[in-house]
């Protein structure tokens, strides 16, 4: 029935479709000029991306101005596209990358991209915004919009006629399209309403040392001139509040993790996630933003990947990923491309004290994300190899100079204990029970 609707039912209805499309094309090029979408459309994805107004005022008035109109024109035109051809829409993504941000997720789209059966989100490009990630979960359309409805989510992915181009004239394999918005793991409402509207996709988290991660974030928003009221370069001092917990922080994000499905998204939202140092650390607690994730999606519809090993081995890791999306690693003649955040630190350095201070904070979380995963991702300074972790047991943590701790582990794998490799925290031993851990 599939062949006999691609070889001749289709190639029958493609004069049809083509004049849909053209038809859609000329209509979204109206759009700007009544204006109003724009500035509504523009605005809701301001506040989806609330970094967005800054890159335009560093730009200065005249320029600013000119790659504004640009942008939030392009930005119409596809979301004005997008929904006058949505019947041809018939596709939610088939894997997407979730997270986590400063992780290389936009090399990894970049990469992907470049396979002949694997498509993103289909649109105009001005800015790489446009041609990444939808944002969809984080609220581009309007903290009102729902943000958990598979029709609206499928307006941002190609129609019909890319499948059976790719399929059936390129004969590429199966055809297969994604999104990218590393920020949706740090959201814990986006594990129910992605399983929801796409229960079978698969899910690629690029994951980096959280200290590095953070620092990285930090310079990211700098350098589109994002006035931040806080700074990791700058010395820990007495009840400093970069680190600090306030009841309303966890008041605000346990609030966003239990928001049900279509539900309005908090006014703040993304001025937390985007420029709240609370918010870029509750980001690198990786072990509790993939838990979500895993009450909804198998095990194995999940790839972890650490930004070292991508770096260090890019053409592996990315035909790893092509391999596990179900995609031919061998029509993608690999490329180096050029790294996207070269230079970008522009000689600014994290204070000593606090990346100290930041390696403590996430000691804890990543034993939790190791423990979770079976996995040793070796960040942090001081590594240690004796904690030995049994079904249903805890984690019997040494560090160094701590014979006693050492002891307890060697005698924990003497009695069938599984030994990893656990980041170190001050102060002796510390038990972690398992079911914390997972």
């Amino acid at each position: 029935m599939g062949k006999l609707f691609d070889f001749v039912v289709f190639p029958l209805l493609l004069p049809g479709i083509l004049l849909w499309l053209l038809a859609a094309r000329l209509l979204s090029l109206l759009a700007p000029f009544v204006v109003l979408p724009m500035i509504i459309l523009g605005r809701r994805l301001s506040w989806a991306c609330p970094f967005i107004p800054f890159i335009w005022k560093q730009c200065g008035w005249f320029q600013g101005t000119l790659l504004r109109i640009g942008f939030e024109a392009t930005y119409t035109m596809n979301v004005c596209r997008r929904f006058l051809t949505l019947p041809l829409r018939r596709r939610t993504p088939d894997f997407l990358i979730v997270g986590f941000a400063k992780a290389g997720t936009t090399s990894m789209a970049n990469h992907l991209h470049r396979h002949p059966a694997i498509s993103g989100i289909d649109g105009l490009t001005w800015h790489e915004a446009l041609s990444k990630g939808s944002h969809f979960f984080s609220g581009a359309l309007g903290r009102h919009s729902g943000a958990s409805s598979a029709a609206i989510y499928r307006s941002y992915f190609p129609t019909v006629l890319q499948r059976w181009w790719v399929e059936r004239v390129k004969r590429a394999g199966k055809w297969l399209c994604f999104d990218a918005c590393p920020v949706n793991a740090c959201l814990d409402f986006t594990a129910d309403r992605l399983a929801a509207i796409s229960p079978n996709a698969k899910l690629i988290f690029m994951m980096r040392d959280p200290v590095q991660g953070a620092f990285s974030a930090e310079i990211m928003m700098r350098n589109l001139g994002v006035p931040l009221s806080w700074s990791w370069t700058e010395d820990v001092a007495a009840g400093d509040t970069r680190f600090a917990e306030s009841p309303d922080d966890v008041r605000f994000w346990n609030q966003v993790a239990t928001l049900p499905p279509g539900a309005a998204l908090p006014e703040d939202l993304n001025q937390r996630l985007y420029f709240s140092p609370y918010g870029l650390l509750r980001c690198g607690h990786y072990a509790d933003r993939i838990a979500p994730f895993l009450r909804h999606f198998k095990r194995e519809k999940m790839i972890f990947i650490d930004f070292a090993d991508f770096t260090s081995n890019t053409e592996g890791v990315v035909r790893e990923v092509l391999q596990f999306v179900g995609a031919d690693p061998s029509l993608m003649p690999f490329k180096a491309l050029p790294p996207g955040m070269q230079g970008e630190r522009r000689g600014r350095q994290m204070h000593p004290s606090c990346k100290r201070k930041l390696q403590q904070h996430f000691a804890e979380p990543n034993q939790r994300l190791y423990a979770l995963l079976g996995r040793d991702f070796r960040w942090g300074p001081d590594v240690v190899r004796s904690a030995c972790v049994t079904t249903g047991g805890t984690a019997a943590v040494a560090l160094p100079g701590s014979q006693k701790g050492k002891d307890e582990a060697t005698e924990h794998q003497q009695q069938g204990g599984k030994e990893v490799s656990i980041a170190a925290v001050a102060g002796g031993t510390r038990p972690v029970p398992l079911a914390a851990m997972v």
